[in-house]
């Protein structure tokens, strides 16, 4: 979402950069060629106004005889509106005689504004020799009306730019709406819903040619896991049965030769390849599965006190303490099968990574109306960086590869994946007493009506309150 508000944003201001670039070098050509119009009209004002001395003073000059004459008559008669004149004889003195003081500018113009631009013209070589005619004008005016003109086209570029930018962020986002539809597709896509393509509005332009090949590329990859898929499902279906005769072979041969060290390696093997070709088994059908399996009403404690039975002869073997030491009520809403493989996962963990006289313990606890199963041993512990990944898929931690080179790494993805399918959650932790592991999954909250208990099996209800822990050697 991030990185489409970003592509947005960047959209919206190449619009609107655009769009202001092309404005203003369009209003600066404009106002390049508005200024020197003005500047034109100002020049051929004072022009006019000097041409219009001119004409007057060889209309009167001729009445007046002398050229001081004239030009005091002229001073009383010609009214030049916005304009002052002056005018200069051979000597530098100024005509009429009460505008001497023009020499000094703050005198001479008290009544124009700043700027003042002054054109300067011949009055008449012929009749007046060496006059010149001064013609002053005030440029406020035309600045003032430079400024207006600034401020409205400032004002209008804001205006304009605001707008391109709301237009740009507005089309980009229509223009964006399938690449964020085809990415919360994307999102929605795992290796349960592999089957999901990307939906394309419009196939024939740019997006929708590339959602038709990302969906073509996913047709291939849902083509490739299906087969892989297939595969393992069908080799670890196939494996059980030559295993399981090998497994009773075995079985037959150590009834004759009971301390047969190679039958017992064999044996040992045997039953690790068949413990990895179930765990395979188990995650080729779960990737398989398109729908989950309804889950019922059940009792967490029944099936963790069968589940806990199944492990006994397998602790005693190990030489480790196996007890259950709390088994509280605990209604679920769980499939039974998953929940004691899931019971049986953890124990054979706690089990396998905990040392010849070591203890494990399993209780069920109810908090409130959730269940929590815990399992604590004193083996050798997960490392706090291996924590977040040992419940990925053929990953073990340093410990766990240091006690049992030839573990498979599936044991607790399976954990994870049954304790996925039953919404709860699965958390390790140190043991309290900082030696070895505590696993604790918390189910969620479950109360059961007496309409869920009549659909419990008949003997799944046991008393709350079991016999003592009975430590296992």
């Amino acid at each position: 979402m991030a990185e489409r508000a970003r592509i947005r944003v960047r959209l919206a201001a190449w619009y609107a950069g655009s769009l202001l670039v092309v404005l203003l070098v369009t209003v600066g050509v404009l106002r390049a060629l508005l200024g020197r119009a003005l500047d034109d009209e100002f020049r051929r004002s004072q022009v006019a106004t000097a041409d219009l001395a001119t004409r007057f003073f060889r209309t009167e000059v001729a009445e007046y005889r002398t050229v001081e004459a004239t030009l005091a008559h002229m001073a009383g008669e010609l009214v030049p509106g916005s304009h002052v004149l002056e005018f200069v004889g051979p000597d530098g003195a100024t005509w009429p005689r009460q505008a001497t003081a023009l020499a000094s500018r703050e005198h001479a113009l008290p009544a124009l504004a700043p700027p003042v631009r002054t054109l300067e013209r011949p009055l008449d070589a012929a009749l007046a020799p060496g006059w010149t005619v001064h013609v002053h004008t005030s440029g406020a005016q035309a600045l003032a009306l430079r400024r207006q003109l600034d401020f409205g086209v400032a004002l209008a570029v804001c205006c304009v730019g605001l707008a391109a930018w709301w237009i740009g962020w507005a089309l980009a986002g229509r223009t964006l709406r399938p690449v964020a539809a085809m990415a919360d597709s994307a999102d929605a896509i795992t290796a349960q819903t592999t089957g999901r393509r990307l939906p394309i509005d419009h196939p024939d332009d740019e997006l929708g040619r590339l959602g038709a090949r990302f969906n073509a590329v996913l047709d291939r990859l849902d083509a490739a896991i299906a087969a892989q898929r297939r595969f393992l499902s069908d080799a670890a279906h196939e494996l059980r049965t030559p295993i399981a005769r090998m497994r009773s072979r075995v079985d037959v041969a150590r009834l004759a030769a009971p301390d047969d060290d190679t039958l017992e390696a064999l044996e040992s093997d045997l039953r690790r390849t068949s413990t990895l070709v179930t765990e395979l088994l188990h995650l080729a059908r779960a990737d398989a599965a398109t729908e989950q399996a309804p889950l019922s009403p059940q009792y967490l404690d029944d099936v963790v006190s069968d589940a806990w039975r199944a492990w006994r002869a397998d602790a005693a073997r190990a030489g480790v303490t196996l007890t259950l030491s709390q088994l509280d009520e605990s209604p679920v809403r769980g499939d039974a099968t998953l929940l004691e493989r899931l019971v049986g996962v953890l124990i054979d963990n706690a089990i396998r990574y905990t040392p010849d006289g070591g203890h494990v313990d399993v209780r069920v606890e109810r908090d409130g109306a959730a269940a929590v199963l815990q399992v604590r041993d004193t083996g050798i512990g997960v490392d706090p960086a291996d924590r977040a990944r040992v419940t990925e898929r053929f990953q073990r931690g340093a410990n766990a590869r240091a006690r049992h080179p030839d573990g498979s790494g599936l044991g607790l993805a399976i954990a994870a994946d049954i304790v996925a399918r039953h919404g709860a959650a699965l958390l390790l932790e140190p043991a309290p007493d900082g030696r070895g592991t505590h696993v604790i999954v918390r189910f969620p909250a479950f109360t059961v009506d007496s309409s869920a208990v009549d659909t419990l099996p008949a003997d799944a209800h046991v008393d709350s309150h079991p016999e003592p822990a009975t430590p296992l050697v």
